[in-house]
């Protein structure tokens, strides 16, 4: 089953034990963290590597839904009586860092980019349901000051002949933030190449409104234009020219940035600047960088879309769409769900179809183990232009509001 035209996705991936393993391995099972294992013991490289070898025996399972609907995905472990060591069963989860097409970044167990010593992404085709790991970036290339400040995993597919292979770049940003008021940023960013299996390395300045307030809030690519983009909601996205960065001989990384829409950067409520992705989203749709925003809180408060204008002297944004709550409150399907006026949350742009957008609806807070906890009650799928609730979902969506959150869309 291919993905459908929009996917979006929850980013937490569980591991799931095979089902003709009726019970855990047992913990005298050579292999297993803390179990009988061999005398000798592996080198971290060697270990490493059977984890790399303990991913490619997974399997991953699809669930996937029409959005508004949130799909999931789960890798199911190899049998116990499969040959692959069996060391990386400590890993109980991953969790996905970026996506493009029908191509699924996993961060595999615990591993970070920049904060784990070593560790593994997974790569997922959803299309012909393969994966394959990438060893993670090693810490001494990265640099003790360096940090990813949010999500520097971007990554691009590229086209696929007839049955070949998926190949992809995959990316990932570090920062390094100056020490000194006036310095300057600086940009470390590692490219995986599929086509040549290893990693690349593009140091230098990043420009200067990239300042120690910035953080990675998504990623995405621009294929017609060999792009990647970071963004940061609150003040704008850097832009990396894929087809200036991938020789392997020049380490030089120079990058360009865009700042948001003006007007679109005004004072926010101290609660809403820690958290922009609650009222705010960005995509590539169809090849055009859109932006979606909320605006006019404490007074009537609307949806807007721009478009990023590449083309010109400078780059330029225009204003799209412009959806009152009024009106979506008013509209027809919107009053059949019974749901009251109330304020939708995670705007997210469909990254196939131009003015769609989906939004959350929040429930009522209950009490769950002694902690207050909101529930996430309706998904909605909305025509910005038209101003109309297109469907709507009660089931296919996270259990709380907060994991709304942590959804992506490709």
């Amino acid at each position: 089953m291919a993905p459908a035209p929009c996917v979006v996705l929850d980013r937490t991936v569980p591991f799931r034990d095979h089902p003709r393993d009726t019970e855990p391995p047992s913990l005298e099972a050579p292999g297993v963290v803390g179990g009988n294992i061999s005398a000798q013991p592996l080198s971290l490289q060697d270990l490493k590597s059977t984890v790399g070898d303990y991913l490619m025996a997974m399997t991953p399972v699809k669930h996937l839904v029409d959005p508004p609907g949130v799909s999931r995905l789960t890798m199911l472990r190899p049998p116990s009586s499969h040959w692959v060591p069996k060391f990386g069963r400590r890993m109980q989860s991953g969790f996905v860092a970026a996506a493009d097409n029908c191509l699924v970044v996993i961060y595999a167990g615990t591993f970070r980019p920049g904060a784990s010593f070593s560790g593994w992404y997974l790569l997922l085709d959803l299309e012909s349901c393969s994966s394959r790991p990438v060893p993670g970036i090693p810490c001494s290339s990265i640099g003790p000051s360096a940090t990813s400040a949010g999500y520097g995993t971007a990554v691009l597919a590229l086209p696929r002949g007839g049955a070949a292979p998926l190949t992809f770049i995959l990316a990932e940003l570090f920062f390094e933030f100056p020490r000194a008021a006036q310095g300057l940023t600086s940009g470390r960013l590692c490219l995986w190449n599929s086509q040549h299996e290893q990693w690349v390395y593009k140091m230098g300045d990043l420009p200067r409104q990239v300042c120690t307030t910035w953080r990675a809030h998504m990623t995405f690519p621009v294929l017609s234009r060999f792009l990647l983009c970071w963004v940061d909601l609150l003040h704008g996205l850097l832009l990396c020219d894929l087809g200036r960065h991938l020789d392997e001989v020049d380490s030089v990384l120079d990058m360009s940035f865009v700042p948001l829409p003006t007007n679109s950067c005004l004072q926010y409520a101290q609660e809403l600047l820690a958290n922009p992705e609650d009222f705010r989203s960005m995509a590539c749709v169809h090849g055009a960088i859109k932006f979606l925003t909320m605006d006019g809180f404490g007074a009537a408060i609307s949806l807007i879309t721009y478009t990023l204008h590449l083309d010109g002297s400078s780059p330029s944004w225009t204003k799209d769409t412009v959806l009152r709550l009024a009106d979506l409150w008013a509209d027809e399907t919107y009053i059949s769900t019974g749901m009251p006026q109330i304020m939708p949350l995670f705007p997210i742009l469909s990254r196939q179809e131009h003015d769609i957008i989906y939004l959350v609806i929040p429930g009522q807070v209950e009490i769950e183990e002694g902690y207050r906890v909101r529930r996430c009650k309706l998904l909605l799928s909305v025509d910005t232009r038209k101003a109309k609730v297109v469907s709507t979902d009660r089931e296919n969506h996270p259990e709380t509001l907060f994991s709304s959150r942590y959804l992506i869309t490709f």
